[in-house]
């Protein structure tokens, strides 16, 4: 009886630690995405087609993607002089940033384009375009 409990632990303490990634590697970012990119434009959405548009001086509003999956933004609002910042995650061509208190952020799709230089993030509300800088 004590022989079969000992294989159970060993059984399940194996299958526990299959899920553990041993490398100790930090979630899957796609390397395109890791820098800092200035905002361009952005451009409101109304049933899918676009509604106007604000443009942005460079470095008027920024944003670094870490390869830890972290995110520092400098947005173009005084009521946030400190910037914002978080944690992120990409699957597939979603792009889900959250705050560094854990509440979301933004739920994007996004697309790299121009050979790397244009990042495009698009909600059902929006598209922004930024430049790699």
């Amino acid at each position: 009886m004590k022989s079969r409990a000992c294989w159970f632990l060993i059984v399940l303490a194996s299958v526990c630690l299959m899920g553990v990634d041993a490398t100790g590697s930090s979630p899957k970012v796609p390397p395109e995405l890791i820098g800092t990119w200035d905002y361009t434009s952005m451009t409101a959405l109304k049933n899918g087609k676009p509604f106007g548009t604000v443009h942005f001086q460079p470095g008027q509003w920024t944003v670094r993607f870490n390869l830890d999956a972290t995110w520092a933004m400098k947005p173009p609002s005084s009521a946030n002089p400190g910037g914002l910042n978080g944690s992120y995650e990409v699957n597939g061509d979603d792009l889900d940033m959250k705050l560094s208190s854990g509440k979301p952020y933004y739920k994007y799709r996004f697309t790299i384009e121009r050979d790397g230089e244009v990042l495009v993030l698009t909600t059902k509300e929006s598209t922004i375009s930024a430049n790699k800088e």
